[in-house]
């Protein structure tokens, strides 16, 4: 019995061992300026992050979709860094936190960004990045930087393409406008003028300088703007300034505060100053400057208060961006086509032992 066991575990591991030799087989090669294999483990891990998205097995005919993708993926960067193009480690770090604190609602670090997925889901970057898209975080940083190639190297060899991508009318932003009105809409925002000392050395010297502030601030609430002056002269101990906040969920999380801390400040009047707050890391007041109540904006009012971008302006500018957009797609395409020519590339199985192979 213990033979037959042992044998049945030796059988078992050589299948584990030939399963996992016939993922690291290439199913595809590019070799455009190098031969770069394309592994069918690699195929099905870029397969996961699809399936996460769309929430069902993909069909054998999607899977050799994202194999070409992939293949004009490899062949866009081989092709870029035969050019000289390069993307530097600290440009991906970049975009990456950038992405995530978009997300987030709040310009983070990595190191912060790692924290708060700790503390929220009890995870690492890592295994958070894992579970989200199928990918480690040095697998989507590796992507990422696939990314930012590409657009780079389309921009090099087809910028007047991009550039001349046509503007919208006048018609078609007074158009978009009316389509889309309902969605036009500014919430109920406060503008406070804030005042934050830090603690540092001297925590008591800085609850001290709030006192004082707030006290000036009570007696006077214009000299709002000789408080903001005096703080920007070295060693004032205290920063201060405008904040324009909306009445939403988005706003509370960025301030890092409840629901109903943020409707205690929308309850208080014009000219009212709060009490004094402590953070870990510092002490701090404000005092309501102005209320602006929610409102369905009409194309010739500025976005947000404090702002000077109109509703007419801010559909151009985001025509003026998906018509980019398209063109860089379409250049994008036109270059893929190019670099596709003669022998780039080469799909190592075809017909039915291509479906075979991915039809796991």
């Amino acid at each position: 019995m213990k033979r037959f066991l042992g044998s049945l575990i030796l059988v078992l591991l050589a299948g584990g061992v030939t399963l996992a030799q016939s993922e690291l087989q290439p199913i595809a090669n590019v070799k455009l300026v190098k031969t770069e294999p394309i592994t069918l483990r690699q195929l099905k891990a870029r397969c996961e992050v699809f399936q996460k998205e769309i929430r069902r097995a993909m069909s054998v005919d999607e899977k050799k979709q994202v194999l070409d993708t992939m293949i004009n993926e490899r062949l866009v960067v081989q092709a870029a860094e035969r050019d000289g193009v390069r993307v530097t480690d600290a440009e991906v770090n970049q975009g990456f936190t950038q992405m995530i604190s978009n997300q987030m609602g709040k310009s983070l670090t990595e190191a912060e960004i790692a924290q708060i997925i700790k503390q929220q889901t009890g995870q690492t970057l890592d295994e958070y990045m894992k579970a989200q898209n199928g990918m480690t975080l040095n697998e989507y940083k590796s992507f990422l930087r696939s990314q930012l190639i590409a657009q780079r190297y389309v921009m090099m060899k087809k910028a007047d393409q991009v550039k001349n991508a046509p503007a919208p009318a006048d018609a078609d932003i007074r158009a978009f406008y009316e389509i889309n009105k309902q969605n036009f809409v500014m919430p109920d925002v406060t503008k406070i003028f804030l005042v934050m000392a830090p603690k540092g050395d001297a925590p008591a010297a800085a609850q001290a300088k709030v006192a004082d502030i707030q006290k000036q601030l009570k007696d006077k609430p214009a000299s709002a703007s000789e408080i903001k002056i005096r703080s920007q002269a070295a060693g004032s101990g205290y920063q201060a300034g405008d904040m324009y906040i909306n009445k939403d969920s988005v706003a509370a999380k960025q301030l890092g505060i409840s629901m109903d801390a943020l409707l205690k400040i929308f309850a208080m009047q014009k000219n009212e100053v709060s009490d004094i707050t402590e953070t870990p890391k510092d002490f701090q007041c404000f005092i309501v400057l102005d209320k602006f109540p929610a409102k369905i904006l009409e194309i010739g009012d500025v976005v947000k208060p404090g702002t000077t971008v109109t509703v007419y302006e801010y559909i151009k500018n985001n025509l003026v961006a998906q018509s980019q957009s398209r063109a860089v797609n379409a250049a994008l395409i036109e270059l893929i086509n190019e670099l596709r020519q003669g022998e780039s590339f080469q799909i190592l199985k075809s017909g039915a032992d291509l479906e075979k192979a991915l039809s796991w």
